[in-house]
């Protein structure tokens, strides 16, 4: 497609692939800009069902107007191809961001409260995502998010659940739905449709994802994903720092009643944090933490409560040695272009020039489109770069 025209859009590059279609970078002739272009998949315009809810959601999806998500210009048709006209986003994709371990807590609870803040509107509106993960969200040079695909992200057939979560291929394998069952809800797993509350779960799974850089509930294949979705637990939710902690609970609660309800409540339990790095407080009994069958015996339970304070403020204190340490070292990476080009072959050059963004921790290659750019860096080689615990932008080094 590249080089063509579709009604009055010229097709330029090539961006990505998904279940639903192939995204291109395009020009508006008309309108003299750039925009996005997703071409739909054959299958997608051949489901009559499909098409008739694709053009419903995205005439709802349309009239959202919000600096956070971005906007759908056009709908239609041409020479048998079915297209959604979208705006262009420069930037890396959340899901190219998140390094091995994860980013610190701040940012963290800073892209949270962004993503909630864009689904919150949308709700609003009477707009569910429904298809909510890393690959369709897009960080700006400016560290700044915008959700796409709002209403457009249907990636499994409506016919095809039961096919998908009982496949015993490599998850690698599994095609467009292996990068959406990961976030899909215990409810929709069982067939219900997307709800605000599926997207408050998918919410709850990507920003465990940012956190720890591992998805809350693995499987080598769908049917192992699956049932770990329906039955497991996350494992490093207990070790993350409050509110996150307890957010995130309340999120991924496979109850639909002890769910959070409302993406706002993610929006408001975050926003009053103040950076502090705080133990995590103990809370009620839920299915995604064990909770003790026993207690000690009421004459015990004050000598039990202050050890136990104590124990806390100690590791209050060795925790926040260890956060101030961390950031310093290990800051989160900073997007670059949303048209990156794909990881070079080779080996890394330790003595390539690199340019190290101080501010986030992040190193660019020469030749790339932040090298030397930004406003707090400097110049090293990429070997001592990386001892001093930089990384390089989307995971390529330098070669």
């Amino acid at each position: 497609m590249t080089g063509k025209t579709l009604a009055h859009y010229q097709i330029e590059d090539r961006l990505g692939e998904g279940g639903s279609g192939v995204v291109y970078r395009g020009r508006d002739l008309r309108l003299e800009r750039s925009v996005a272009i997703k071409v739909l998949a054959d299958a997608l315009r051949d489901d009559e069902l499909a098409w008739a809810r694709l053009l419903r959601e995205a005439r709802l999806a349309s009239q959202l107007n919000h600096p956070r998500i971005a906007a759908i210009y056009d709908l239609g048709e041409e020479d048998g191809r079915a297209y959604i006209v979208m705006e262009y986003v420069e930037g890396l994709t959340l899901s190219d961001l998140i390094p091995e371990g994860g980013m610190p807590a701040a940012q963290v609870e800073r892209y949270a409260a962004q993503i909630a803040e864009a689904l919150t509107f949308a709700h609003q509106q009477g707009v569910i995502h429904g298809d909510l993960k890393g690959s369709n969200i897009i960080v700006t040079p400016e560290g700044n998010l915008k959700l796409l695909d709002f209403g457009l992200g249907r990636r499994i057939p409506r016919n095809g659940m039961e096919e998908v979560t009982n496949s015993n291929l490599p998850l690698a394998d599994a095609g467009a739905t292996a990068g959406t069952l990961p976030y899909l809800a215990p409810e929709v797993l069982r067939g219900g449709a997307p709800s605000t509350q599926s997207d408050i779960w998918a919410l709850g799974v990507l920003v465990y994802q940012v956190a720890t850089g591992e998805f809350p509930f693995r499987g080598a294949t769908p049917f192992e994903l699956s049932v770990e979705i329906m039955v497991g637990a996350p494992p490093k939710l207990a070790q993350m720092t409050e509110p996150l902690q307890s957010t995130l609970r309340r999120c991924l609660e496979k109850d639909l009643a002890a769910r959070l309800q409302e993406v706002s409540e993610v929006a408001a339990a975050l926003g009053g944090n103040d950076g502090r790095q705080e133990p995590a407080s103990s809370v009620s009994a839920s299915p995604l933490l064990e909770t003790p069958t026993h207690f000690p015996p009421v004459s015990n339970r004050r000598k039990w409560w202050v050890a136990g304070a104590a124990a806390a403020i100690l590791v209050m204190i060795v925790g926040t040695i260890y956060a101030r340490h961390a950031w310093v070292l290990r800051h989160a990476p900073t997007p670059i272009s949303q048209s990156a080009a794909a990881k070079p072959s080779g080996q890394p050059n330790p003595t390539a020039k690199v340019w190290v963004n101080t501010e986030t921790g992040v190193y660019h290659c020469p030749g790339t489109r932040w090298y030397g750019k930004t406003q707090e860096g400097e110049f090293m080689a990429q070997k001592e770069a990386q001892a001093k615990g930089y990384h390089p932008a989307a995971g390529r080094t330098c070669m």
